[in-house]
């Protein structure tokens, strides 16, 4: 495989499972240097992550992290060394709720983790990049960010709070040389779409995928490590669908 990473530092955060472990993983494959953050209730897989990436000859280390934390995001990113090349922030929730049924303590616990925890990420690491005059930033926001599924409001305006979030952020640093982008994925089968369980069937008939499947998390990881690579140098500002299809 490309090393297309070699002598690059990737912090992927909530790197333990689903989307960030197959990110963290195709990472390690090609050439980088892993840092995998997770809350603490997700270390020992995390720490799973970090030994098969270590298997590869690569250096990993897991670090606990709540991003709804200030201080524990930035705990996070000191204990990098002062060098960060890639970012790939993944860290959110999801929960089906009806409108009418939904409380405040579920809206701000989904807003808290996916786009809160996207800010306070972004804020500090960005120094670091700027100091370098280099740097890649890739957040996960969602076919959701300009879709309003029903029962999914909260995460809805998280997701599209990330969009924006990264066409500001796109234009604020891309003057240090540094590319901010999105990957949207539409629904990948990871542990948030097993509760309540999806009936493949009819999700793909609903939305009409043309490509006739849901997705898995390996199908996310190639479009994010596409914007975190060299390839996509002049690549800023952009929601990159990773959808089958269901936006066209």
């Amino acid at each position: 495989m490309e090393q297309r990473f070699e002598n690059q530092t990737a912090l992927v955060v909530g790197g333990a499972n689903g989307i960030g472990q197959a990110i963290a993983l195709r990472l390690g494959q090609e050439g980088a240097t892993v840092i995998v953050a997770d809350v603490p209730g997700e270390s020992e897989a995390g720490l799973r992550v970090c030994r098969e990436i270590r298997s590869m000859k690569r250096q990993s280390d897991f670090i606990e992290c709540d991003v709804r934390e200030s201080s524990q995001v930035n705990d996070m990113v000191l204990a990098l060394d002062g060098r960060i090349d890639v970012l790939m922030h993944v860290a959110g929730v999801a929960k089906l709720v009806p409108f009418l049924e939904m409380d405040e303590k579920h809206w701000d616990w989904t807003l808290d983790t996916n786009l809160k925890g996207a800010f306070l990420t972004g804020r500090a690491v960005a120094p670091l990049m700027v100091a370098q005059r280099e740097g890649r930033m890739v957040f996960i926001a969602s076919t959701n960010s300009v879709d309003g599924e029903e029962n999914l409001a909260a995460y809805n305006a998280s997701k599209a709070g990330v969009a924006a979030l990264v066409r500001t952020l796109a234009r604020e640093l891309g003057v240090s040389g540094i590319t901010v982008n999105a990957v949207g994925p539409g629904l990948i089968r990871t542990r948030l779409t097993e509760t309540p369980p999806v009936d493949d069937a009819r999700y793909v008939e609903r939305y009409r995928i043309p490509m006739g499947r849901i997705g898995e998390p390996e199908d996310v990881a190639g479009p994010a490590l596409f914007l975190a690579s060299r390839d996509a140098a002049f690549v800023n500002g952009v929601l990159l669908y990773v959808d089958g299809g269901q936006m066209a």
